[in-house]
């Protein structure tokens, strides 16, 4: 179906690869189903849609050519990107799957939206859906609208899907054991993404 210019279909297939397959969102919201469970994990999901969704529809409607104006901003949001991919991988290592006060809080919608401004792989999924699926000779404000629709939907799709998967595994890392060995493993795989966003 194509409305305003925009082939529904093929957008919504390419934005759901691009954010289901495997990266620093996906890598977070596993690490948030296991500790804190879907619920709580909830507000990191819409989080996420809504921060992606918005940077989308920035780019659609012109916003980007802030980094034609600023390049530095590109190398500020790569840097401050991987600054909290450690960050965060430090914080949730001592997570534990018992509600104990102690325990580390899953992040708000506020912080997970956030997030998204310097996220490298949103920024590239952001970029590439804006120049290949953006129309010419309609409306920017409509086409840019129906795009960031149809972003949101997938968005909290593909990120219920991980964080339910992280539930999944919840009664496996049950040993404490087990949940430091998986804590530690998907910080290493954070800190990870961060080296490679700043060594690219």
């Amino acid at each position: 179906m194509t409305i305003l210019g925009i082939s529904y279909l093929a957008l919504a297939l390419y934005y759901w690869t691009m954010s289901v397959t495997p990266g620093p969102n996906n890598v977070m919201l596993t690490m948030s189903g296991v500790n804190f469970g879907f619920t709580r994990t909830g507000p990191h999901i819409l989080g996420i849609a809504m921060g992606c969704a918005v940077q989308t529809f920035l780019l659609c409607v012109g916003f980007g050519i802030l980094f034609d104006y600023f390049p530095a901003l590109q190398t500020l949001l790569k840097w401050a990107g991987a600054a909290y991919l450690i960050y965060l991988s430090l914080k949730l290592i001592g997570a534990r799957v018992a509600n104990a006060k102690s325990a580390p809080q899953p992040l708000t919608f506020i912080e997970a939206a956030s997030f998204q401004f310097i996220n490298p792989k949103a920024w590239v999924k952001a970029t590439t859906t804006a120049s290949i699926f953006m129309p010419t000779g309609t409306s920017i404000l409509a086409s840019g609208v129906a795009i960031f629709t149809v972003c949101t939907a997938v968005n909290i799709v593909s990120s219920s899907l991980w964080a339910s998967f992280g539930v999944g595994i919840r009664s496996l890392l049950a040993n404490p054991t087990y949940l430091r060995v998986f804590n530690y493993t998907m910080a290493a795989l954070l800190i990870g993404t961060a080296i490679y966003v700043v060594m690219t």
